[in-house]
């Protein structure tokens, strides 16, 4: 089961149903009510917050939070570009999901693509293990906060997959040459693995 963007929705089962008791209990034939005893429930945790603390909600907050943002890259010298750039190269070996991410442009002209997923069935570390991409493996210092790293460049376009807990966070760069690609990459991999969740 692969999670990227999770939206919860509110229970509205009993939204339309008039409030008449009668409807949810049948009165003995003698017309005397039979007292209804409800299970205690603890005050501190209603249905929201049971909802809130599932696995998928936690795993959908650790994605979000991997996301870098205008205020991360503020050094780098980009701009968000209006739309994201289409999937390829390694992120296509990337197993399936609706991944978090965005587009920036710098001003040489280069590109980085950001690609987060979450997964609820295995680690992002387990995940990573099984990734083989097109290209050629680029060696790569596994950053503090990752728990796995492995990166290829395939022509001008590098590649860096961090694993942490559930969440696997991929940084793509094009760039003029695959030189300018691989350092910028490896410039961001600190960055990004600071906002890898911790297990």
């Amino acid at each position: 089961m692969v999670l990227a963007a999770v939206v919860l929705t509110g229970l509205t089962g009993c939204a339309d149903r008039p409030n008449d008791l009668e409807t949810y209990y049948d009165k003995p034939a003698d017309g005397t009510t039979t007292p209804v005893t409800t299970p205690s429930a603890s005050p501190s945790v209603s249905v929201g917050q049971a909802a809130a603390n599932t696995p998928v909600n936690h795993i959908a907050e650790d994605v979000a939070a991997a996301v870098l943002t205008k205020s991360d890259l503020s050094g780098e010298g980009v701009r968000e570009a209006a739309a994201r750039a289409a999937n390829g190269s390694c992120f296509d070996a990337v197993p399936a999901g609706d991944p978090r991410g965005s587009t920036w442009l710098y001003n040489s002209g280069s590109s980085l693509t950001q690609q987060v997923t979450g997964y609820l069935d295995r680690t992002a570390a387990e995940v990573l293990a099984q990734v083989d991409c097109d290209g050629t493996a680029l060696t790569v210092t596994r950053p503090a906060g990752a728990e796995a790293a492995r990166a290829w460049c395939d022509g001008t376009t590098c590649t860096l997959l961090l694993a942490g807990g559930h969440v696997l966070s991929g940084l793509q760069v094009t760039a003029s040459t695959q030189n300018r690609a691989a350092e910028a990459v490896k410039g961001l991999a600190s960055l990004a693995a600071g906002k890898l969740p911790r297990s």
